[in-house]
């Protein structure tokens, strides 16, 4: 299964395998034949051992002259048996020949084939004068000749107490690998549990189900990774959500003037209405509005596609906010309204579009001019700030409540509610102006102290 906790589980359980082998060589290793014969060899040569006590006779005697019985009081410890029986200590000199061997009737010529299992040096003042030895046949194996040469060495159980550490090592790391395997197995499924909610959310979503949210729990890392996607369905939940007003806010502005159109041309056909000039004008008002929320919709899609084609090259900013701001004298003289315009002196040369941004201009002109009651102002003001430009508008209209602020370039957004669309629009005005500007690498933002209080909006682009 390729799953992230069997993974995890095996991983767990192969450092568990990998542990308890470790073990199991130190715990062979401590009763291990060599180190079972070094045990023996340090006790031939501890004070008062065996070894000791053939240097002290070498020391007496000047010779190895009856030797054998010390040997073979030695010998007598050993525990007897077919196999071994001619198993015991010896002398050697120099060059490894048995001198002497515990029983003195024992044929010699046969002692020569013995092996010679282990030896430690005598040393009397300084100088060998021989070896202590431990022979047998060749047919004893070192793990049998070893069981019979500890009992005279084992007085203090140090090789039954490393036998019983060993055998206490293994049940030991045994059980502690079982137990290292199912806390691996529990460690692994809560590591992935989180993994698995995440999946599980992700199908949630998957199935349009927005209101689903993981639980945040575990490590700081899972805990981010969980708030980061619980933000982003909260996100994806808004973006649905934006999408369905859209979807119901087109279809209404369409359903309008198609209705309108169809409506009016049934009663036509049916001779309610004449076929005047006056009504095609009429119709020809409801395309030209149907034409114009097509082309605004298309503008902003291919502006937040990143997509919209810019006519850039340099234009005098302060010209363009003159010439669009008179184009509006008149709208404003009708809606009792004093335009006041206020640019620079001198030329502001940026890079841009001038039809696009005229468009965002005229956008907050209308805008103001229709908030504005009568006898109310409108200022249009174009001010420079070291490398950046500043187009604003103020009216001293409507204002807009602080908690609408947010949403005044939302698609579709209207602030009064009670308008009808002629008298406010369909309410994407703002949404493409926002969009044009942001193309050019500017922003605009907007201001208001509340209703009633006037509202501005500014519009800051980069100077060429």
């Amino acid at each position: 299964m390729n799953r992230l906790w069997v993974r995890l589980s095996i991983a767990f359980a192969a450092i568990v395998v990998v542990a308890f082998s470790a073990v199991a060589f130190v715990a062979a290793s401590l009763v291990s034949p060599a180190r079972i014969q070094g045990y023996i060899t340090e006790q031939m040569s501890r004070p008062d051992g065996l070894g000791e006590r053939v240097a002290d006779y070498y020391r007496v005697h000047d010779s190895w002259e009856g030797v054998e019985y010390l040997l073979s009081g030695a010998d007598a410890m050993l525990t007897s048996g077919p196999a071994v029986q001619r198993a015991g200590f010896a002398i050697l000199d120099n060059d490894n020949n048995v001198t002497h061997v515990g029983d003195a009737a024992v044929d010699m010529d046969q002692i020569a084939s013995y092996r010679i299992a282990f030896a430690a040096p005598v040393t009397v003042d300084g100088v060998t004068v021989g070896r202590l030895a431990v022979i047998a046949p060749g047919s004893v194996d070192d793990r049998r000749l070893l069981d019979f040469l500890l009992p005279p060495f084992a007085s203090n159980d140090a090789p039954e107490l490393l036998s019983e550490f060993s055998r206490f090592l293994l049940i030991v790391s045994g059980f502690g690998g079982a137990l290292g395997v199912i806390f691996g197995v529990l460690v692994s499924r809560g590591l992935t549990a989180p993994l698995s909610r995440l999946v599980n959310a992700a199908k949630e979503i998957g199935a349009r189900n927005w209101g689903y949210r993981v639980p945040v729990a575990g490590s700081e890392e899972l805990r981010a990774v969980a708030e980061s996607f619980n933000e982003m369905t909260a996100a994806l939940e808004s973006a649905e959500t934006l999408r369905q007003n859209m979807l119901a806010d087109i279809a209404h502005e369409l359903r309008t003037p198609l209705t309108v159109l169809q409506g009016n041309l049934r009663a036509m056909l049916d001779g309610v209405y004449p076929l005047e000039a006056s009504e095609i004008a009429r119709l020809y008002d409801q395309t030209r509005h149907l034409h114009r929320l097509i082309e605004d919709l298309h503008t902003l899609a291919q502006a937040e596609a990143q997509q919209l084609t810019l006519q850039r090259h340099h234009l005098d900013l302060a010209d363009m906010v003159t010439e669009t701001g008179a184009l509006f004298e008149v709208a404003a003289e009708e809606a009792g309204v004093d335009l006041v315009i206020e640019r620079s002196s001198h030329p502001i040369i940026i890079d841009g579009d001038r039809q696009r941004l005229t468009q965002v201009l005229q956008n907050l002109l209308t805008n103001a001019i229709r908030h504005t009651p009568t006898g109310g102002v409108v200022s249009l003001n174009l001010t420079e700030h070291k490398d950046k430009v500043a187009i604003t508008v103020t009216d001293s209209g409507d204002g807009i409540d602080p908690a609408q602020i947010e949403r005044v370039f939302e698609r579709f957004y209207r602030i009064d509610k009670a308008r009808s669309r002629d008298a406010g629009g369909a309410g994407l005005g703002l949404a493409i102006a926002r969009a044009l500007v942001e193309a050019h690498g500017g922003r605009i933002e907007v201001h208001s102290e509340g209703i009633g209080k006037g509202s501005t909006f500014s519009v800051c682009l980069p100077v060429a």
